[in-house]
């Protein structure tokens, strides 16, 4: 009888000493994987956004904090390194010095922090009225804008109107909105319209 109350206290030892041996490995791996996560970074990935958005109006302010570029689209994502993407977009100047431009397009991106912006996919720009010069519009499918100089560029066919007038060109061209000069490249072919003219009266 005693020896069998002696084996039952040793298994009863054995057990609970084997139940304190796994808590301490137990903690002691807890504590060791939560002083590993406690020294982990999140470094985003330059392949995948770093945020994402629906049905976004991107406005940007010179130093006086008057508006001079809004991007509208309808999903956009941004990533770590400054790149952005949309879909949809549409991209106006806002600038009363100047003559407004509306630029749209399917896709549009910037790989430098909308210091520059790429338009592709049906891309229709039009410049407004602005003083007396006439409405200005181009049609392409891929153009490349400077947004602080206001200069677009663009190797693919255009087509262009000033006015009644339109012009095609096969290598694209060159449009400075702040000089209002346009340099279309390659068979270009022009049709202009004749204006009416006024002939002073006999006095």
């Amino acid at each position: 009888m005693a020896h069998r109350r002696l084996v039952i206290r040793e298994r009863i030892t054995a057990i609970v000493g084997s139940s304190i041996l796994l808590g301490l490995i137990g903690l002691s791996y807890y504590y060791s994987i939560q002083t590993t996560l406690s020294g982990l970074r999140y470094i985003p990935s330059e392949s995948s956004p770093d945020f994402t958005a629906q049905n976004v109006t991107l406005t940007d302010f010179n130093e006086k904090g008057v508006a001079t570029e809004r991007l509208v689209a309808s999903s956009m994502e941004h990533f770590s390194d400054e790149r952005m993407r949309a879909l949809d977009a549409r991209f106006l100047t806002l600038d009363p010095a100047r003559a407004q431009i509306t630029a749209r397009a399917d896709e549009a991106w910037s790989d430098d922090g909308l210091e520059t912006i790429e338009l592709s996919g049906g891309v229709f720009v039009r410049q407004a009225p602005f003083g007396v010069a006439p409405e200005v519009t181009f049609r392409t499918e891929y153009l490349r804008g400077w947004l602080d100089t206001h200069r677009f560029e663009t190797e693919h066919p255009v087509f262009m109107t000033r006015g009644t007038d339109t012009s095609e060109a096969a290598r694209g061209m060159v449009y400075d909105n702040v000089a209002r000069t346009v340099e279309l490249r390659s068979r270009v072919h022009t049709v202009l319209h004749p204006q009416n003219f006024q002939q002073p009266s006999a006095q």
